[in-house]
């Protein structure tokens, strides 16, 4: 090979590699005016914080604890909507097709359909719908033994999510947060719940809730679930059409007491919330933010008790106060970016 062909190779390589980094994205700037305010909010509550705020339009960043990992509750729910939109456009299932209601005693927590007759039989799109909308859990189970645990958690690994899994449905998660866990509450019921020997198996019991904190199943960080949104948001995690679906049924979010709460009632925010009472408080809520002039801003609060097994009236104040915490820094976020100057 001559000279002269070596040396428009090296060109040609040079200019591969320098469009390569042209296509990078630049770093977040870090917005540390932003960061000391929201440490203010967050110092008015007990337990354990984590928040992280990603300002698409202007790629600034601010954080608390946005690398620890925290349970994600019902926030869950946003990875199985995203591989559900992958399932479907790889013709895996279809978002007209219908399933069968049963089974109703076995789920618990959230939702409408376990107060629905057995046989109904809503589509795949129903049941995404109620999972995020009104965080029904027994949607949800039906959609995730379709998906596939596995199959979720590699979708999240494509995305660039190293730290979030979702290793159960919502039945287990419930179960294994409670104490209960093995073969003797393998088939339990809403009714059966109640004839657990709670005293009898104290000590199981507590061993296992300690262990659920331990082992943080269907866990994130703030950080990469605000990066799974910013995914969402700009396209990267679906093509335009299931793009514009998710964040449709997000917007229709029915439980507007944490993020919306003190935003200008015009303000749309696509989020979706999770709640644990066992074996600590669990308080979360993260979505997109929409502001003025088409920006967007995203919001990932994640929260925890430090104590286990709370009475009742300080369970409700803990995360009546966690609540209040979460619409707060909603409410400092959008005002600074909305603010004259900003």
């Amino acid at each position: 090979m001559n000279r002269n062909r070596l040396a428009v190779l090296f060109l040609l390589v040079l200019a591969f590699a320098s469009g390569a980094r042209a296509q990078q994205p630049a770093p977040a700037v870090r917005n540390a005016d932003l960061e000391q305010r929201l440490k203010a909010v967050v110092a008015k509550s007990s337990g354990v914080w984590g928040v992280s705020v990603k300002h698409i339009e202007r790629n600034e960043f601010a954080g608390i604890n946005a690398g620890e990992k925290f349970q994600m509750a019902s926030v869950f729910k946003v990875p199985v909507l995203v591989e559900l939109f992958y399932q479907v456009k790889e013709g895996k299932l279809s978002l007209e097709e219908r399933v069968e209601w049963k089974d109703a005693p076995l789920y618990f927590g959230s939702g409408i359909l376990v107060n629905l007759d057995a046989g109904l039989k809503p589509t795949i799109r129903d049941l995404a719908t109620l999972m995020i909308t009104l965080s029904d859990n027994a949607a949800t189970d039906m959609l995730c033994n379709r998906l596939g645990f596995a199959n979720i958690t590699t979708r999240l690994r494509a995305l660039g999510l190293t730290k979030t899994s979702v290793d159960g449905g919502t039945r287990e998660l419930i179960l294994f947060a409670l104490g209960l866990r093995g073969d003797a509450y393998r088939n339990l019921t809403r009714e059966t719940l109640r004839t657990v020997e709670w005293e009898k198996n104290a000590e199981a019991i507590e061993r296992n809730r300690k262990l659920f904190l331990e082992e943080c199943p269907n866990c994130t960080t703030p950080a990469e679930m605000t990066l799974l949104f910013e995914k969402i948001v700009t396209g990267q995690a679906a093509d335009k059409p299931a793009t514009d679906q998710m964040l449709r049924i997000l917007s229709q979010q029915q439980f507007n007491q944490r993020l919306p709460r003190w935003l200008p009632g015009n303000v749309r925010a696509d989020h979706k919330t999770g709640t644990l009472n066992a074996p600590v408080w669990v308080v979360n809520d993260a979505g997109i933010i929409y502001l003025p002039g088409g920006q967007r801003v995203i919001v990932s609060v994640f929260s925890r008790g430090a104590e286990m097994s709370l009475g009742p009236a300080e369970l409700k104040a803990s995360v009546s106060n966690a609540e209040d915490r979460i619409g707060e820094i909603a409410k400092v976020v959008f005002d600074y970016y909305t603010a004259s100057g900003k």
